[in-house]
């Protein structure tokens, strides 16, 4: 499931990257962070991440530690030290309710706003989510209703355009194996 999510993710934050006029380099850097955007979930207990489980305050706690956990991860990873820090900023909000550090928008990096768009999108659309999926365009008309509160207006209508284009790459099926190599933010893969 979430190797599933984190490859959309990525995929879309590199298409939004792109139409957003990110040079290229910062396009790879979209890519990586959004396969990596949720890193920080494997210090999570396992039924935290089990659709249908009635999720405690406590557990809400450990969930909003994430993005901290996975820049801790990456901290130590030269060459990671951005990617780091978008993650650590892709639950921020652009009125600055977010978290970890509730960061005004002005502070919340471009990547870490267009992660979380692509992010929401494929919660609120993919059958494998904590939650019961929505369709296309019931998902495109909550990201317009939070845009300015939760997400930046301009990068979901970047979204929503490059989805309209057709251009916004399909979800990799739930039950479909994945084998992809993780890039490196600097264009060629780790070894």
């Amino acid at each position: 499931m979430t190797a599933r999510h984190s490859i959309a993710v990525a995929a879309w934050a590199r298409e939004v990257a792109a139409a957003a006029g990110l040079p290229a380099r910062e396009c790879r850097l979209a890519h990586t962070a959004g396969l990596l955007h949720d890193i920080g979930k494997l210090a999570f207990p396992d039924r935290i991440l089990k659709r249908g489980v009635r999720l405690t305050p406590a557990d809400w706690d450990k969930i909003r530690m994430h993005p901290g956990e996975g820049a801790h991860l990456l901290a130590g990873i030269e060459g990671y030290e951005r990617v780091g820090e978008i993650i650590l900023a892709h639950h921020e909000r652009v009125d600055g309710h977010g978290y970890p550090q509730g960061l005004p928008a002005d502070r919340v990096p471009a990547i870490a706003r267009i992660i979380a768009v692509a992010d929401a999108y494929d919660t609120m659309t993919a059958r494998d989510s904590y939650r019961h999926p929505v369709s296309p365009p019931e998902a495109i008309a909550e990201l317009r209703r939070v845009a300015g509160t939760q997400l930046d207006p301009d990068l979901v209508e970047v979204f929503v355009e490059r989805q309209a284009e057709g251009r916004v790459p399909q979800p990799i099926p739930v039950n479909q194996d994945i084998d992809l190599p993780v890039a490196s933010p600097f264009g060629s893969a780790p070894t």
